[in-house]
């Protein structure tokens, strides 16, 4: 696949791409890049990955057909809003879905894409620094694009969809990518010249699927239930439980709606 760098519509942004047809995993590739002097801007892209990976060092399927990439950014407003980039990716990817017909494209804290309640596209962010005390935040993205998951392995851990799946025809990886990179740099342009996330915050909860809804929070050594009220300014889960408001910064979030 080449891509074509007249594709990218950013002004905050300079894209520079690398694409490799197999990677053990975008994120490990990109780390190891700006390890070695890469900053902002660039992207390693992989037809596929033999070891992608999800939170909590899960497994991404990543088979053929699917966007797997990595972007390097830098962090904004202070390393405490890192966060936050992830956030705002994800609504890069909504405004990107719906941009090609996929309706219905929601946001699961803190970083999964859905439609319904069948998960379409997920993001790692990881924050990352130099000997030289250089700080980067790495987007690791996955969407289920040309792939059906009829084709995929049985036993996912969450119900999937893909947009193949949702559209019924085939899409291009190359257009999906640089939609997606042009959302962002849209975005980014937004935080810098309001030296606030507020109105990604905004977009985030527009698009959300967990707020207003009860859920089930499994931490590393507790379970929180509770109704999903908002998000905080630094991206943490504003959670109303039985003993009061509980402000939640990880954990794997269950929709109980959709269990019942």
């Amino acid at each position: 696949m080449s891509i074509r760098f007249d594709c990218f519509k950013t002004r905050v942004l300079h894209p520079r791409v690398k694409h490799f047809d197999s990677v053990g995993s975008t994120n490990i590739e990109v780390k190891n890049l700006f390890m070695q002097g890469e900053g902002e801007g660039l992207i390693v892209i992989a037809t596929t990955q033999t070891a992608g990976r999800g939170r909590k060092g899960r497994t991404w399927l990543s088979p053929i057909g699917g966007l797997y990439f990595s972007l390097i950014l830098r962090p904004r407003l202070g390393i405490e809003s890192a966060p936050l980039l992830g956030l705002l990716s994800g609504c890069a990817i909504v405004r990107s879905l719906a941009s090609i017909g996929v309706e219905n494209v929601r946001l699961k804290w803190p970083n999964d894409v859905l439609i319904g309640e069948k998960k379409i596209a997920g993001i790692l962010s990881e924050v990352v620094s130099t000997s030289d005390s250089s700080i980067g935040i790495i987007i690791g993205i996955g969407v289920n694009q040309n792939c059906p998951i009829s084709k995929m392995p049985s036993g996912l851990l969450w119900p999937a969809t893909s947009i193949f799946d949702e559209i019924g025809v085939e899409t291009s990886v190359e257009a999906l990518l640089c939609s997606i990179i042009n959302e962002i740099d849209e975005l980014l342009q937004t935080v810098e010249t309001e030296s606030s996330f507020d109105a990604i915050l905004d977009e985030w909860r527009k698009d959300s699927s967990t707020l207003g809804t009860k859920v089930r929070i499994q931490e590393e050594d507790s379970t929180i239930e509770g109704i999903a009220k908002d998000i905080t300014k630094d991206g943490a889960l504003v959670v109303e439980t039985k003993e009061g408001l509980r402000n939640v910064v990880e954990g794997d979030v269950f929709h109980l709606r959709s269990l019942e």
